[in-house]
């Protein structure tokens, strides 16, 4: 059980009847001390004037604790009102006071108006973050499916189509697969802590460079692995985040990506168009569906991945000038004294 502790009115009530009586008492005791002699009746009387003070300060203290803390007796039952709310957390909002509250409890209002849109903030990006990935794993489920009933239904195909089926079919599944990848790092990503390790960043781009390899042969897209560095970060993470930025380049580079690691940082280059927007617009989920040249939910959850990724990890990410000519983000960490947190 937690234990009691006295509440904000027991103090401010004995500090103001200790304010009142204090000076009674140091009254009493100079009139003692300087007649001795003083009569019994005359100290009665001085028992009973202290008491009387006592009395009248502790009750004084009383009132004048609970006519302060009205304001934050009515900020409470405002907070109270939030948690038995039955309105959505867009909705939400503390009641607006009887009174005009004192500066102290108008910011502290002030902040939890603050704390509310923050939480609403992130419920937004959350389910933005969600619908967008629902989204992407309608488009491939579809395909699959359509693939798989087509196959079915058809008696007499021959080997080459069946096989031409399969290979779709199995695309579909890992675009699939690399959307529920995708899933489960932003699920992680709110709610655990970077395990961070030592990565070499060299090897770590060449098993990307080895997983894409076939994916980057179809396309008829060359994928290059150059450099060498270290980082400490937490390996499935920094993964997530470099399959993320090779899955982005391949989608939009016409022969040749480099995967270029370095002393704590990576890049992703590619010879496409470039980013057809600021890598900040890009990398909101919601809002990188709406951008004219980026195919609805291609790029967006990608990005907003390697950018939350970054920033979990004291980091920051940013496009940068290849020699390609098209697009190549660079990711490296914000301040090379945190080398407990250095991300790429």
């Amino acid at each position: 059980m937690r234990r009691q502790t006295p509440s904000l009115k027991s103090w401010l009530t004995l500090t103001i009847a200790a304010l009142a009586l204090l000076p009674n008492l140091v009254a009493v005791y100079l009139i003692t001390r300087s007649s001795p002699g003083f009569a019994s009746e005359g100290r009665m009387m001085l028992v009973v004037w202290l008491f009387a003070v006592t009395l009248f300060a502790t009750g004084l203290g009383y009132l004048l604790a609970s006519r302060l803390l009205v304001p934050l007796d009515e900020l409470t039952r405002s907070l109270r009102y939030l948690k038995v709310s039955t309105r959505t957390l867009a909705d939400l909002s503390l009641p607006p006071p009887k009174q005009p509250p004192p500066q102290e409890v108008a910011v502290l209002r002030e902040q939890f108006e603050l704390l509310i849109a923050h939480l609403r903030e992130l419920t937004e990006s959350r389910e933005a973050v969600y619908a967008t990935l629902a989204h992407d794993l309608k488009t491939p489920l579809i395909a699959a499916v359509r693939a798989t009933s087509y196959l079915i239904d058809a008696d007499e195909i021959s080997r080459e189509q069946r096989i031409q089926i399969l290979v779709q079919l199995q695309q579909e599944l890992d675009r699939t697969y690399r959307l529920v990848e995708n899933l489960l790092t932003a699920s992680k990503l709110e709610t655990t802590r970077p395990q961070l390790e030592l990565i070499n960043l060299n090897a770590l781009l060449e098993d990307l460079r080895l997983r894409f390899l076939k994916e980057g042969e179809r396309r008829g897209i060359d994928i290059v692995v150059s450099g060498s560095g270290e980082t400490r970060a937490d390996r499935v993470m920094l993964e997530r985040a470099a399959a993320n930025l090779v899955e982005n380049a391949l989608r939009h580079a016409r022969s040749k990506i480099i995967l270029r690691a370095g002393s704590g940082f990576i890049e992703v280059e590619d010879d496409g168009p470039g980013l057809p927007a600021p890598l900040e617009a890009l990398s909101q989920p919601f809002h990188s569906q709406k951008l004219r040249g980026v195919r609805s939910g291609s790029s967006g959850l990608g990005l907003y991945i390697v950018r939350q990724v970054a920033e979990l990890h004291k980091g920051v990410f940013r496009s940068c000038k290849g020699s390609l000519g098209g697009a190549c983000i660079h990711l490296e960490a914000n301040d090379r004294r945190l080398s407990t947190y250095t991300l790429l």
